[in-house]
């Protein structure tokens, strides 16, 4: 596993972790893969792009069959690179763009995360049912970050005007200036790429100068724990007003199996971590890779990296939210379920953070970029598109 335990990010490492452990815990509670247990080995890149290379080095020189990382955005395209030039096959929790699925493609690298593509058709779904025809960009330096505002506007149309986009190091903390900006230009809607300690400070921020009630606020990870509990707990989230996409929808009670999986999660943060680690749709992106990985070694007996990469391509795995899982043959970005929702507070007192209300439910290709699409991308950004189904 290529995790960051040593960024500025890595506050919120435990509660990606822990979705990796909790899958190793529920295959090796049901006898392991082929009767051998599995043991998570990890390795620190501290989110910095020059660390992976040597870091996916060690791992596969240790003797793991696959790696699950890297965490950050930033590192995905170097990733990409380094699973190209050694053959080894990696599937990363990282929200996909398409540095990686277009311009470092890889039939080794496999997407099991939120796709930027996807995120920002949805956001522009639900804008034009709003009829917002205005809207400022607020978002974190990297290509998934750009992608998601592009392709918002890309789905926006002609008739729709992107008035201003700020995009800061994942460090930054101070808005200030940039929300005075939007306040000013007056957009229908924000939209936006922060999450961890970037959200909560644009925020709160954003409250102290009036700016939730003059628009609301589009994105991912808005009823995430890692970037909400702060807000929740000091009673400063916008309720009602943050909309947008999540992969885990702990809340929903009534999904078999949901209930025990939520309070292995967290049974997972206590013991390991020392912490409460409440839902999050990073750990569920965590998990699921592990799962993936799991269910492709269970299907062959060839565990050599390209035997590993081979089932990779063909897997299928269910879990509680969502069934026949896999990747897509053309750019190995993987199938699941989106859920689009506006962040409210649980009126039941069950949950101390946001829980969702479904406005949609999406499946993969409603959403995601069609083979078409890409090359068309390819061919107007003038790179090649490599439809990984032909390699």
């Amino acid at each position: 596993v290529l995790t960051d335990r040593s960024s500025g990010g890595a506050a919120t490492v435990a509660w990606a972790e822990a979705g990796a452990e909790l899958a190793v815990k529920e295959i090796n509670e049901a006898g392991g893969i082929k009767g051998k247990m599995v043991q998570l080995v990890y390795r620190d890149t501290g989110n910095d792009p020059s660390n992976v290379a040597q870091r996916s080095t060690e791992l596969k020189a240790e003797g793991v069959v696959a790696i699950l990382g890297p965490k950050g955005d930033g590192e995905a395209p170097t990733a990409a690179q380094w699973a190209e030039t050694n053959k080894f096959p990696m599937v990363t929790p990282c929200t996909m763009n398409t540095r990686v699925t277009v311009e470092n493609a890889s039939k080794y690298m496999f997407s099991c995360g939120f796709n930027a593509w996807a995120i920002g058709n949805m956001n522009a779904l639900y804008a034009k049912e709003k009829g917002y025809k205005t809207a400022y960009f607020v978002g974190l330096d990297g290509g998934a970050s750009a992608d998601s505002r592009d392709f918002f506007v890309r789905a926006m149309g002609d008739d729709f005007e992107l008035l201003g986009s700020n995009q800061v190091s994942s460090s930054s903390t101070e808005f200030s200036n940039i929300i005075s900006s939007i306040v000013g230009r007056d957009p229908d809607v924000i939209i936006s790429s922060t999450s961890g300690p970037n959200f909560v400070s644009f925020i709160n921020q954003g409250r102290m100068f009036g700016l939730w009630n003059i628009a609301d606020y589009l994105g991912w990870y808005t009823v995430d724990s890692t970037n909400n509990s702060a807000l929740a707990e000091a009673g400063t989230y916008p309720y009602g007003k943050v909309h947008g996409v999540a992969l885990w929808p702990f809340w929903l009670s009534d999904i078999e199996g949901n209930d025990e999986m939520v309070e292995s999660y967290k049974q997972i943060g206590e013991e390991m971590y020392g912490m409460e680690t409440l839902p999050s749709d990073m750990g569920y992106t965590w998990y699921i890779g592990i799962k993936a990985i799991a269910a492709a070694l269970e299907s062959t007996d060839d565990w050599s990296p390209e035997g590993v990469t081979e089932a990779l391509e063909t897997v299928r795995f269910d879990t509680i939210y969502g069934k026949n899982l896999g990747f897509r043959d053309f750019d190995h970005v993987m199938n699941h379920t989106y859920y689009y929702v506006t962040a409210i507070e649980d009126e039941s007192g069950e949950w101390n953070i946001p829980i969702g209300e479904v406005l949609h439910v999406y499946e993969a290709e409603e959403v995601l970029p069609t083979k078409e699409e890409l090359a068309e991308y390819a061919a107007e950004s003038g790179f090649t598109f490599t439809d990984l189904s032909q390699i």
